[in-house]
């Protein structure tokens, strides 16, 4: 199977990581950092990650911990950024694949290969060393919080403050706001967090927003408040029905918005991603902070406000969120618009083979989850347990997810990839469901254009060799003696001489038995050389098997041979509708047997090793190294 690349390694980096050793594909992953983690890792020596010091999940513990891997009973239902970090080095050093993580590596160009798949070049960031390899496919996990967008377009005479601005996404702890006057801009949850700890020491905080929103505790009545969402109720329930009810949730153990000095938002709840902040609301109740109306300009050390109102600034934090960008991609691969970026149910490039994305969503709910799932789906297409329809379908399905979203939600460049947590992971499971039955369908479509493909004339028969520690006198009388091929063969029960006769011409008949089903061949030995070969022709379906020795210092090489060109037409037709029914096709035909003659093979210089060399024997193999 075709090697795979993975781009960074917070948590949805880890998840593909995880996901893909559970199943067995090789990969590579790719951090810019020393350690893994992204956001979750504090002063990340990456430079992309934004996780100030203060930082806990929003999401609870039961609904954020990977279901391969729950998070420790001792945490708290809101673990911090530091108890973060800590469960994802135990996930990867539980499930052991620390080794394939390249750290301090970055990937700085992937673009299509020629004879298919991806050719991906990487730059180690302390020696400068580039490296390029091929991979057969690609699974994008650079995040979608590490550029940071600042507001656009830019205020009038914001040249002119004289005071401080960064992004949040360069915030980190408090202190350098003691005793000024600080304005936060944005109503997500970093605002949020932002304004509630700089409330904390400086002179005074205001948090300005535009459109207002809704405020999510992360308690209700005592439990965590992602404990009170049903998934199948969000799944089956009408989004009128979910609101209202939410809305009451919110009116008995909060209130509204407005009795802390927020506006009324200007959307119906759920059309827009919620704040969640269990502080909030009691520092805005404590007059900790002001809240103003958006920014109308700046001018020197104050800040005008649409509604004439006007304050002295020291400082100005922009939680004006990120966009989204992948750096290593040419612009002809993909070019985010406003942070829209066309994927079918978010993971698939249509456009180009092998091209994927993990974590490339806003959640209503946990991103380890959803990552998590979406890794087991891309998985299932590598391994061809899965296929994807047509572009036009994929294009059907993204058109309609957009249509969907414009309709929900309000116009902004944070809501181009929304998802709600249980019924995305129910879209999900749909995908991969679909997938398998397009997936078997196309294997029968291969299998039937098979059995209609005659032989090509280069085609040679399949071939395993093993060496064994014993003479070829002994293995050849082992593999020699049919009655004994039930000890050698995975699948054989016994076999049988019809009558006495030995030698070539001899007959013999195996019984043969798979889980619930047992079928018997007739077989004919075709030679017979003693120490040298034994071969046998089966007759019901037209196979040839051999195993040729030759000796090798006082070993024997042994391999055995299976040949199907003698086969008839209708002997072709039969083996294919037993793979089908039985092995999944002539593929997994094949790749069963290769693996069944390498187990034979295993089983006969087992057997062959424990055998004590006679004297004889001694003596033939010290007369022939002599000669």
């Amino acid at each position: 199977m075709d090697r795979v690349c993975i781009i960074g390694a917070g948590w949805s980096g880890l998840a593909a990581s995880q996901v893909l050793h559970e199943r067995g594909i090789p990969f590579d992953c790719y951090e810019a950092g020393s350690e893994v983690g992204g956001n979750w890792r504090y002063l990340n020596d990456n430079g992309m990650s934004s996780g100030y010091r203060s930082l806990h999940i929003n999401t609870s513990k039961k609904l954020s911990e990977y279901r391969c891997y729950p998070m420790p009973e001792e945490y708290p239902p809101f673990p911090s950024v530091f108890q973060m970090s800590e469960y994802l080095d135990d996930l990867v050093d539980h499930f052991g694949f620390r080794d394939k993580i390249a750290f301090r590596t970055e990937v700085t160009h992937v673009e299509a290969a020629e004879e298919g798949g991806w050719t991906v070049t990487s730059r180690h960031r302390d020696t400068g060393v580039e490296t390029t390899r091929h991979y057969g496919s690609v699974m994008v996990a650079n995040g979608h919080h590490w550029k940071p967008r600042d507001p656009e377009p830019a205020f009038p005479g914001v040249e002119t403050f004289t005071g401080t601005q960064i992004h949040s996404h360069y915030y980190k702890t408090p202190e350098e706001y003691a005793g000024k006057r600080v304005l936060v801009l944005g109503f997500g949850n970093s605002a949020a967090d932002i304004a509630v700890e700089t409330s904390g020491v400086a002179e005074r905080t205001f948090l300005t927003t535009r459109r207002g929103g809704y405020v999510f505790p992360k308690f209700m009545f005592g439990k965590p408040a992602d404990d009170m969402i049903s998934p199948f109720l969000t799944m089956v329930m009408p989004r009128e029905q979910q609101r209202w009810i939410m809305a009451l949730l919110l009116k008995l153990s909060i209130g509204s918005v407005q009795d802390f000095g927020l506006p009324k938002p200007e959307h119906k709840l759920f059309n827009s991603h919620p704040t969640v902040s269990e502080t909030l609301l009691p520092k805005l109740g404590h007059g900790d902070i002001g809240v103003k109306p958006n920014i109308s300009h700046f001018d020197g050390g104050s800040v005008h406000f649409v509604d004439g109102s006007v304050e002295k600034i020291d400082a100005v934090i922009y939680a004006s969120g990120y966009q989204v960008s992948f750096p290593f991609l040419d612009e002809s691969v993909i070019a985010p618009t406003d942070n829209d970026v066309s994927l079918f149910h978010r993971v698939v490039d249509p456009n180009h083979d092998g091209l994927y994305f993990i974590g490339l969503f806003q959640p209503l709910g946990a991103t380890t989850v959803l990552a998590e799932a979406q890794s087991h789906w891309v998985a299932d297409l590598l391994q061809g347990k899965a296929a994807l329809p047509s572009t036009e379908a994929m294009a059907k399905e993204i058109k309609g997810y957009k249509d969907a979203l414009a309709k929900r939600y309000v116009t902004s460049k944070r809501h181009t990839m929304q998802v709600d947590h249980y019924p995305y992971l129910a879209e999900l499971r749909g995908a991969r469901k679909k997938g398998a039955k397009l997936a078997r369908k196309a294997l029968k479509a291969r299998n039937k254009a098979a059995l209609k493909t005659p032989l090509s004339s280069d085609y040679q028969p399949e071939e395993v060799s093993i060496r064994i520690d014993a003479h070829p006198d002994v293995v050849w009388d082992l593999i020699s003696d049919v009655t004994r091929m039930g000890d050698w063969s995975p699948e054989c029960w016994k076999c049988s001489w019809r009558d006495e006769t030995r030698g070539v011409g001899a007959k013999f008949t195996g019984h043969n038995k798979r889980g619930w089903m047992r079928w018997v061949t007739s077989n004919t030995v075709e030679a017979w050389e003693r120490g040298k070969a034994f071969s046998f022709h089966t007759t019901t379906n037209g196979v040839r098997w051999g195993y040729r020795l030759e000796q090798d210092g006082d070993g024997t090489v042994v391999t055995e041979r299976w040949d199907v060109s003698g086969q008839s037409e209708a002997q072709r037709k039969r083996t294919a509708s037993f793979a089908n029914m039985m092995l999944g096709g002539y593929e997994g035909h094949t790749a069963e047997l290769r693996a069944g003659m390498t187990a034979t093979l295993e089983r006969v210089k087992a057997a062959a090793e424990a055998v004590e060399r006679p004297a004889a024997v001694r003596e033939l193999v010290a007369l022939e190294q002599a000669a």
